[in-house]
């Protein structure tokens, strides 16, 4: 075993049409009867073009000429310790901030006692806590000390994040019932003025309707019930983080957290983790710039929303092996900031981006030197990194196109010859 909806709105006008549709110049709220989706926060200031070109094993010098900067998009971290599950097995119902003073029974309209900006924020940011660790919506909300539908919560939150924008807005609690097939499976990026815009025709659809619609019907599809309650959690956790509104949601999928197979464990570019010390497998060193602002923005920006090691690690890794290509030289020429900025390097360059990507976001990881014979039949000396994840080592080889993490399928993982193992590599 080796130890190694951008929604084009023209207009603000809103109506409800006899078939029970609310429209937006172009963005509808529609009533018919698969997928979750959820939203990731990101800034509009992402630039740069992408270089996807990989090489299995070395080949001719990448050119150099054309650096591009890293994306800057919004980081989103996660508030802490006030959520509360209730439930006996599996995911909970229910969503509780301050679950000492909740009720048993689902609050009717009129009873306003505890909601507060304050207290919907906070209860957004553990809604998301929930959705990204269970996979779905929960049955209830607690916001302070009142215990909602989702539904209602929707409702409060989205005259919360008109209020955010100058609009005047009562969070008065009223009634609200869930959508009766939600439905949509739409993906993509919805701009700050369009959410908004969203934002109120969605309010005004309630008003009329006295309960959630099905889905909203964009330019992006048709964006579901369940993942606008998402969609907007998301935005005002990130106002509670930030003290500002995003730029953009962007409309994905809603999954709960994943984790690597047995068979993947046991591959050979895996290693057993054997209790020893992490801490030098966390820290900066001379090429791998853990503190470097552009660093940590990529890091937080790639691991928003994601709540298991294994799943920041993936995100970490793929970005990497499909954003940073590969150059043909010997030992380090740009470190971990460099190969940022350039958007290419060799194999220890690529090591010194995963690594210090891991590492910032708290994975501990660490370099692997050996020699290894790739599929083209050459046999080169080679540097990947591994990352801990649980009880394992993986295998993080982002050189090529036809690697995953903990799978390397460029060269012969059977024959490799392992010279060493590295916090900081040595050249």
């Amino acid at each position: 075993m080796l130890l190694a909806c951008i929604l084009l709105i023209n207009t603000a006008g809103y109506a409800v049409a006899a078939d029970n549709t609310a429209s937006v110049a172009g963005c509808m709220v529609e009533e018919q009867c698969s997928e979750y989706n959820q939203c990731e926060l990101m800034n509009e200031s992402e630039t740069g073009s992408v270089d996807t070109g990989k090489q299995s094993s070395p080949g001719d010098p990448g050119k150099n000429e054309s650096p591009s900067t890293p994306e800057a998009d919004e980081t989103v971290t996660e508030s802490g310790g006030l959520l509360e599950v209730n439930g006996t097995s599996g995911s909970p119902g229910s969503v509780a901030v301050n679950p000492e003073n909740s009720t048993g029974t689902v609050r009717a309209a009129g009873d306003s006692a505890g909601i507060t900006s304050v207290t919907i924020r906070e209860s957004a940011a553990e809604l998301v806590k929930y959705i990204e660790t269970y996979g779905k919506l929960p049955a209830t909300v607690s916001v302070g000390g009142q215990k909602l539908g989702t539904a209602q919560f929707l409702d409060l939150m989205l005259k919360d994040l008109l209020k955010l924008a100058g609009s005047t807005v009562s969070l008065t609690l009223r009634t609200v019932g869930n959508a009766p097939n939600p439905s949509g499976s739409a993906t993509g990026q919805l701009s700050k003025s369009a959410y908004l815009k969203l934002a109120s025709s969605v309010l005004k659809f309630i008003n009329s309707n006295r309960r959630a619609p099905n889905y909203v019907s964009s330019n992006i599809g048709k964006i579901s019930s369940d993942n606008l309650v998402y969609a907007v959690a998301r935005i005002l956790k990130f106002q509670k983080d930030n003290s500002r509104l995003p730029n953009y949601v962007t409309i994905k999928k809603i999954s709960a957290s994943t984790a690597p197979t047995a068979s993947l464990r046991n591959r050979a570019e895996n290693d057993p983790f054997t209790g020893e010390s992490t801490s030098q497998y966390l820290a900066a060193t001379a090429n791998c710039q853990v503190n470097d602002p552009a660093i940590k923005s990529l890091a937080a920006n790639l691991t928003a929303g994601l709540t298991g090691a294994w799943d920041k690690a993936t995100a970490i890794f793929n970005w990497v092996r499909d954003r940073i290509s590969y150059s043909f030289y010997y030992n380090t020429r740009y470190g971990a900031t460099g190969t940022l900025k350039y958007r290419t390097g060799n194999c220890v360059d690529h090591s010194h981006l995963l690594v210090a990507l891991f590492r910032t976001a708290g994975l501990a990881a660490r370099y692997v030197h050996g020699t290894c014979t790739f599929t083209s039949g050459n046999t080169y000396g080679h540097v990947w990194a591994q990352v801990l994840v649980g009880d394992t080592w993986y295998a993080a080889d982002a050189t090529s196109s036809k690697n995953s993490l903990g799978a390397v399928n460029s060269w012969n993982t059977a024959t490799a010859k392992i010279k060493g193992i590295y916090a900081s590599l040595p050249f």
